[in-house]
């Protein structure tokens, strides 16, 4: 420790005059009396008699050469071993991840608020000369306020850090703070997390780096994995694999409670060693589909990781006509149609007659006008005006080249495949986008997807009764693709994302953006390219909603949250059925867990004072409490 201003302590010479006034003996003043009988008495009362009563005195002096000492020392400003050299820069990396929401049996505050409350004293302690920033290490690094001196703006900044459910990015905000301060003599990188300085971090230790360790061990019980498929027997059928861990030295048990929607799945007993893990897959069945919840029945230090969530889509039945022509009888497609799941099929051969809200599929017939809503061709002739027209019949009509990236053909492989009666496909402009899947050698178009407003379209130009396709494993599979294209339906779940983590979603709808609309409502823009919706990481757990930009109502931003009409992504999905998806994020991270502390493997320099404020002020402090006890003392007849 040292002094920042010691020509200060020249207010010790305070203590002369002070010890030579207890010197200095009032000269008494001759004062003629009657009699000295009474005086006599008084004098023999107060006379000394005792060593201890000599010494009252001079207790009194030490007490006030000790008052006088503290306030010269407090002038002088002593200075903690980090505060001795100005013109520092300190960064502060807090630590905000999902850990530091474990509540703290003792004092009952969080992790976070023991950090915060740490910084800011830091930032109080600031001095002339040094800047400080700020960096935070939950989900994703930020740097929440750049180089400053002006400590109050930067306490205020501390006092804002909000918790996050995502892992820590410890490494990467210490690698942010060494850019902040580029010149490594001034530079001072303090981290104030629960996070060890281990290998497990890869973090070089170095003298610039110090590490406030915040939060004592505790047992905790976790949903460390939570991810939902289809099944693969059921077709409206899903399967849950789930893993729960204990992060203790001691055995534990809980109950697992499964619920879809409102509805109770079930309730499974978990019985679990020290380090214990647990993991088993559930297979569940459900048409209508919703949020998968698991939460287990358990009260730990940490909350966000007793719950997770999925979400299992609807599965309604389509439904699909069959239109055939008066000699087709379409016995293959037929088939294949009936072989699908989840497919309520009629075969009409009436060609004004159409699916309802379904699907229309014309096999060797095609209408006078093309009918409203998603339709398959098979088609031998030519299409309505101003829709397709077809070439002349392929001497060779072996499929040479297909589409790969369409979604129509996902594990879909139909090369060197004879499509008989196949023709080229001469899509007209005004019709809508047309894309090529099948081409032959001679490069003639033989299936074509068309994207218009009224409804998507899939022309194929071949004999089914007479073409090897049907007799293809891959014509079924392409059959489901073609199904789940025209309803803009992936076929599969969408996986339950962890916190933290960047990744892309599949989107299938018109719109070139979407927007992410998180649990309390709030949206930010997401960047769409080649039907991937791009999603950066989220740093709070919970229910997404990722929808088309046009799909949202027009807020009005003046009015109260409590007056808007969706609160919730699941709300505003049920509610107007809007064009988009639901995301579960879930914290699902074995390492933010686990609240065990583990001791530092090297021994690391703690540069925030316990206590969290200057060495002048406790100085101050201790002289405020001297002066009451003499006080006391004074009252007592102790001190003179």
């Amino acid at each position: 420790m040292s002094l920042a201003s010691p020509e200060r302590l020249m207010w010790l010479w305070i203590a002369v005059p002070i010890i030579v006034l207890y010197i200095l003996k009032t000269r008494l003043r001759r004062q003629p009396v009657a009699t000295l009988l009474f005086w006599d008495q008084i004098f023999e009362e107060k006379r000394q008699r005792s060593l201890w009563q000599n010494l009252r005195r001079w207790l009194s002096l030490l007490l006030q050469l000790i008052f006088v000492s503290l306030l010269a020392f407090a002038l002088a400003d002593p200075l903690w071993r980090w505060q001795a050299d100005s013109g520092q820069e300190v960064i502060l990396v807090v630590d905000n991840s999902a850990s530091m929401q474990a509540v703290e049996p003792e004092t009952r505050q969080t992790r976070l608020q023991l950090a915060v409350d740490r910084a800011a004293s830091l930032a109080r302690g600031l001095r002339q000369g040094d800047q400080m920033a700020l960096v935070t290490a939950g989900t994703t690094v930020r740097v929440v306020v750049g180089m400053s001196d002006f400590a109050p703006a930067i306490e205020e900044a501390i006092h804002s850090i909000q918790p996050t459910d995502g892992p820590t990015q410890i490494k990467d905000a210490i690698e942010a703070a060494r850019r902040l301060a580029d010149e490594e003599e001034r530079r001072r990188i303090v981290v104030i997390t629960d996070t060890t300085l281990d290998e497990q971090y890869d973090i070089e230790s170095a003298e610039e780096l110090s590490w406030e360790s915040v939060g004592t061990s505790q047992t905790n019980l976790a949903i460390t994995t939570f991810q939902v498929r289809r099944s693969s027997v059921d077709p409206i059928g899903y399967a849950l694999l789930v893993e729960v861990r204990n992060f203790s030295d001691e055995p534990s048990s809980t109950r697992l409670k499964l619920t879809l929607g409102e509805d109770l799945v079930d309730v499974v007993p978990i019985k679990l060693e020290a380090d214990g893990v647990w993991q088993t897959t559930i297979e569940g069945t459900s048409r209508e589909g919703g949020v998968l919840t698991a939460s287990l029945d358990a009260t730990d230090g940490l909350s966000v990781d007793n719950t997770a969530r999925a979400v299992v889509p609807a599965r309604p039945f389509v439904p699909v006509t069959l239109v055939t022509g008066p000699d087709d009888q379409s016995f293959y497609l037929r088939t294949v149609l009936e072989s699908i799941p989840l497919i309520k099929l009629t075969v009409v051969n009436d060609t004004e007659q159409t699916a309802e809200n379904g699907l229309t599929i014309y096999s060797g017939t095609v209408p006078t006008e093309l009918p409203p809503g998603p339709a398959l061709f098979i088609a031998r002739d030519d299409g309505p005006p101003g829709t397709w027209k077809l070439g002349s019949e392929i001497d060779t009509p072996i499929v040479a080249k297909q589409n790969k990236e369409s979604p129509l053909l996902r594990h879909v492989q139909l090369q060197n495949v004879m499509l008989a009666g196949g023709r080229d496909i001469e899509v007209d402009e005004s019709l809508g986008e047309a894309n090529t899947l099948f081409e032959t050698a001679d490069t003639s178009r033989v299936l074509v997807s068309v994207e218009r407003e009224a409804g998507r379209i899939l022309i194929l130009s071949a004999d089914l009764d007479d073409s090897d396709l049907p007799l293809r494993i891959a014509f079924p599979v392409m059959m489901t693709n073609a199904m789940n294209w025209f309803f803009r339906q992936t076929g599969d779940m969408n996986p339950a994302l962890n916190t933290g983590l960047a990744t892309t979603v599949p989107w299938d709808f018109d719109a070139a953006s979407a927007v992410l609309m998180s649990p309390d409502g709030n949206v930010r823009n997401i960047s769409v390219a080649r039907d991937r919706a791009a999603i950066s990481p989220i740093g709070k757990a919970g229910v997404y909603g990722l929808f088309s930009p046009e799909s949202l109502p027009k807020l009005d931003l003046a009015s109260q949250p409590e007056q808007l009409p969706i609160k919730t992504p699941e709300e505003w999905k049920l509610a107007e059925e809007v064009p988009g998806e639901l995301l579960a994020v879930n914290l699902c991270s074995a390492d933010e867990s686990d609240l065990r502390v583990a001791k530092q493997p090297n021994e690391t320099t703690s540069l925030v004072s316990r206590g969290g404020a200057p060495a002048w002020f406790y100085l101050v402090m201790l002289a405020i409490a001297l002066v009451i006890g003499e006080w006391a003392l004074f009252h007592r007849r102790v001190v003179a």
